[in-house]
Order: C-alpha cells, then sequence, then structure tokens
C-alpha cells in the first residue's frame, strides 16, 4: 500500500498545501513514498498549469502559438511552472541511473549553441508564412547554409521541440521557435549572451586556478574579462563601448528579460499603488530609459516620477518618452535627473526609492556605499524596494529565515529545477561582472549595514522585491 497525496496551490499567493489522505508511511522517509509524492505534485500542478489557460482560452499546443504567448506569464501560471518543473526534473534524476543523466548532461552545449545559429542565420523569419514547411534545400538556398548539416541542426532541435519536421527534410516553425525570429528581443538577449558567454565559460578552470584573477572580486577582473584581456578592457561597460552592436543587443535583451520574468507587469499589478495618495513621488535609480516606470505612468497616473542614471542613458529615456508618453512630460509626471550613486545620493524625500536588477551587479563594498547614499535622502516615511532574483536556500530549517515560500517535500525548499533561473543569473553575473545574486539574509545584512531595516519581501513568483524602511 503506497502514500497517496493531493497537494492543491493556492495560485495567487503561491503557498501550497498538502492533504495526506492515507498513508502508513510517516513524513515520506521511503523512496517509495518520495515518488508517489512527486507524481501527486507533477499532476496536480499541471492541472494548475491547464486551469489557468482555459481561465481565458483553450490550453496550447507545442505546434502553434498561442494567444497568450504575447502577454507577461501570470503569477498564478508561474506558480505552477515552478513546481511542475521541479517535480519533472527531481522525478527523472531520481528514476533514471546516474551514468545516464550525467551522459546527457554532457550534451548540453549543443542546445544553446544551434539556438544561436539558427538565430543568425534566420531560419524561423525565413519560415514565417509556410505554415505547412519549407524542403531544408529551400531553407538553405535563403540562409546560405550546407543543407545536410542545416538538417541535422533542425534536427536535434526539433527533437526538443523547436521547429518541426512536417516530413522527411521538411520544416516549419512552432510555438517554440517563432520568438526566434531575428527582430524578437528575446533572439537579442539569447545572441548577447551565448557569445559573451561561451568565452568565459571555456574557460572557467583556468580562470578559477589563475592566481591574479581567481581570488579577485573585482569587476574588472571577471571571467568574461580575463577571456577577452587581449583586448585591454576595464569593465564589461567598456566592452560595450567598443561593440556597440552588443551594446544594442543588451538594450533590447534587457526588454525581452523583463518579459520573461514579467517583473513589469508585476510590479505594476501587484504592488499597492492605488492605495498611495495622489502626487506620491518615486525615483527609479538607474533606471535606464525608464520602461518599468512607463508602465507604471500609464497604469498610475497620480503617481509623480523621477529617472536617474547617466546623461546619455537619460537622454535616451527622454526620447522614449516623448513617443511613447508625452503626456506624462506635458503634465510633469515625470523628471530625468542624472546620478553617479557612487558618489552621490537620489533626490530627497521620495515616499519611494526603487531599484531593479542594479544591486546584483555590484560587489557587497560598492552595494553598501549606494544603499547609504540612498539612506541619507530618505524622509521617515520613505520606502526602499529593492528588485532582483532572491535565492533560496537548499535546505530546511533555516536558520536565518528565508521569509519566502518553501517548496513542498520531497522537492527541493527552492524548488530546484522549477526555479532554476536565478541560480543561472548567478552565475551569469559572476562572468560578466564579478558580481552575484543573494539569499535574502545576505541582503538584509547589506541593508543593515547601510542603516536600514527590513520590512517585508514581496513575493513575485521569479523575481522578489525587498523593502527597507529607515532604521530606528
Amino acid at each position: 500500500m503506497g502514500v497517496h497525496l493531493v497537494y492543491r496551490i493556492d495560485l495567487q499567493s503561491g503557498y501550497i498545501q498538502s492533504i495526506v489522505l492515507t498513508t502508513i508511511m510517516s513524513q515520506m522517509k521511503t523512496p517509495r513514498a518520495k515518488l508517489d509524492a512527486l507524481l501527486a505534485l507533477l499532476n496536480s500542478a499541471a492541472q494548475d498549469a491547464i486551469a489557468e489557460y482555459e481561465r481565458t482560452g483553450d490550453v496550447p499546443s507545442k505546434d502553434s502559438a498561442h494567444p497568450r504567448d504575447s502577454e507577461h506569464p501570470t503569477i498564478p501560471l508561474k506558480n505552477a511552472l515552478r513546481v511542475l518543473e521541479g517535480a519533472c526534473d527531481q522525478l527523472c534524476t531520481t528514476l533514471a541511473p546516474p551514468t545516464h543523466t550525467l551522459a546527457n548532461r554532457r550534451y548540453l552545449h549543443y542546445e544553446p549553441a544551434c539556438i544561436q545559429f539558427v538565430i543568425k542565420t534566420k531560419v524561423a523569419d525565413v519560415l514565417i508564412g509556410h505554415p505547412d514547411g519549407l524542403p531544408v534545400a529551400e531553407i538553405a538556398t535563403q540562409t546560405g547554409i550546407e543543407q545536410g548539416k542545416l538538417a541535422r541542426i533542425l534536427r536535434f532541435l526539433a527533437s526538443k521541440h523547436c521547429f518541426r519536421e512536417v516530413r522527411r527534410d521538411v520544416f516549419s516553425n512552432n510555438r517554440l521557435s517563432l520568438p526566434l525570429v531575428s527582430s524578437s528581443p528575446l533572439a537579442h538577449l539569447f545572441v548577447m549572451s551565448t557569445t559573451m558567454n561561451f568565452g568565459a565559460v571555456s574557460q572557467i578552470h583556468a580562470y578559477l586556478t589563475d592566481p591574479e584573477y581567481g581570488p579577485s572580486l573585482a569587476a574588472e577582473k571577471s571571467p568574461f574579462l580575463y577571456s577577452v584581456r587581449a583586448e585591454g578592457l576595464h569593465s564589461v561597460f567598456d566592452y560595450f563601448k567598443n561593440h556597440p552592436e552588443q551594446q544594442q543587443l543588451f538594450d533590447s535583451g534587457m526588454v525581452a528579460l523583463s518579459e520573461v520574468t514579467g517583473d513589469n507587469a508585476s510590479l505594476v499589478n501587484d504592488f499597492p499603488w492605488g492605495k498611495m495618495a495622489p502626487g506620491s513621488t518615486l525615483c527609479d535609480i538607474g533606471s535606464g530609459v525608464g520602461g518599468v516606470c512607463l508602465e507604471l505612468a500609464k497604469a498610475h497616473s497620480h503617481l509623480k516620477l523621477t529617472l536617474q542614471d547617466q546623461p546619455h542613458i537619460l537622454d535616451k529615456a527622454r526620447d522614449l518618452w516623448s513617443r511613447e508618453l508625452p503626456e506624462a512630460l506635458d503634465e510633469q509626471r515625470i523628471d530625468f535627473v542624472p546620478i553617479d550613486f557612487f558618489k552621490e545620493g537620489p533626490i530627497k524625500d521620495q515616499d519611494i526609492y526603487y531599484m531593479r536588477q542594479i544591486v546584483h551587479d555590484w560587489s557587497d563594498d560598492l552595494v553598501k556605499v549606494i544603499l547609504r547614499h540612498i539612506r541619507s535622502s530618505m524622509k521617515p516615511a520613505s520606502r526602499l524596494l529593492i528588485h532582483d532574483y532572491i535565492l533560496h536556500a537548499l535546505y530546511r530549517n533555516d536558520p536565518h529565515g528565508s521569509d519566502e515560500n518553501t517548496a513542498p517535500e520531497p522537492l527541493l525548499p527552492n524548488f530546484g529545477a522549477g526555479n532554476i533561473r536565478p541560480y543561472c543569473q548567478d552565475l551569469n553575473l559572476m562572468m560578466l561582472l564579478n558580481a552575484k545574486e543573494r539569499l535574502l539574509d545576505e541582503v538584509k545584512a547589506l541593508g543593515a549595514e547601510a542603516g536600514l531595516e527590513f520590512v517585508k519581501v514581496w513575493d513575485l513568483a521569479e523575481c522578489g522585491m525587498v523593502e527597507f524602511k529607515l532604521a530606528a
């Protein structure tokens, strides 16, 4: 007799409750009981994801685009997916022999390389308007690639459900290949990331064992700069200056990353802006061109917003806002104020100070400098929101207390493969900037050392916002 479990996910809060219907094994201690629990989680999460799609229409097919593919993922869908993906991966890893799993993983580098290739050769572009597919000979003619090798790459990707082999040597787009058209911000993100990371990753052992670079936490000693040290660069931002095509890919890719994580939609919809008084102020520090605030301004016209970044970035921001929301400039709801946040504080006495994916770019010592400058500008009622990935502990009963949702047993507490992007981004930051994502207690400690008191975490299912106020 086994364990029969039903798991119910509260799709709005993300909290997962488990109800044991019948069991003769306490606390899932046997391997079979854990597998049964994983199967129950997998089924429940899949049903929740299906229900979330059916709430507004039909469920998707892997063979064609879905109306919701162009929308930000909702928190309910993301909550279901992190359980589903975590349970699938853990089941496969548990039931397959280790040699089987590791033999598969040694080939993982081929997939991103092949995806980068089809983006650069515009294969998805060629297939647009051909739902029944094109012969590989025709695709080869339009891309300039030898057809036998092209067919092998497309067949490999189609085996991973990216493109579809309609019949022998005839390929079409599908749901996963359509976002790879060359004009897509996601394609730009992919090309930028793979171009810059491949060289650094291939030299990771040489980098970490190098007596000068390996022990250093300085941004100018990152693995990426180690891989391009012949160019004499001092930062990844110098690299962008010397390679403007990569800067353009980076700028577009950051738009795609926001769409993937749903950061903008979550910030606009899931924080109580509507309860704030007319004229309430928000300062976006390190704002870039202000994409986040642009969405806020459209949805919450009662807010007074300020973008703070480097002068050349704010020039681009003014151009964007004059095109996308000129009434915000006419009504003086948006200001553009230059800043060097290592040397000065932001504008004073704002209700909300906001930093999205800024803190994770810098070492602890530099983050403390930034936070102390922000603290010097805050009034007693001000709040600071740090919007980043938050790493979860990989063990239960964390003595520091994570204040985050923990995955149900027997999943890893951090959802494992279902929540892997924060850990990928952590390595990405190490490669490019010698920087890192942080556990919640690490963010709290940095705030405390800067004179800030932790208030709460706003859980947005993938990223989170850590809220601080002035320490007493």
